[in-house]
């Protein structure tokens, strides 16, 4: 059984950073060979402010952004959050995509890489 590893890019702001240094964390982390390493853009789920009214934790999730994003994170082993560093902390839109889910991260390692300028 091959390991499927999620860099995560961080950002959905216009004229990110997240994807690109997302390409360049798989570009190192394919070498490995030791698992399968994939893009999910954060951008691509389309993901508003939190909108589903039943807590994480219960799975009824009500909205196709919010079950497109669960299947997404549930089909993989673990994951890399490439983040750029705002105001001391992770970009907001990863936060949120963080607090859709629930079950989905539990049990699983994950890993971080972040910059500021």
């Amino acid at each position: 059984m091959t390991l499927r590893i999620a860099l995560i890019t961080g950002s959905t702001r216009p004229g990110r950073k997240s994807l690109d240094v997302a390409r360049w964390v798989h570009a190192i982390a394919a070498k490995r060979g030791d698992a399968q390493y994939d893009i999910v853009d954060i951008a691509e789920y389309d993901l508003p402010l939190l909108d589903e009214a039943s807590p994480p934790m219960k799975m009824n999730y009500a909205h196709e952004h919010t079950k497109k994003w669960s299947a997404a994170i549930a089909s993989y082993d673990g994951f890399i959050f490439v983040t750029p560093e705002y105001n001391h902390g992770p970009a907001a839109a990863l936060k949120n995509a963080i607090d859709y889910l629930y079950r989905e991260w539990n049990h699983k390692a994950c890993g971080v890489v972040s910059w500021g300028s």
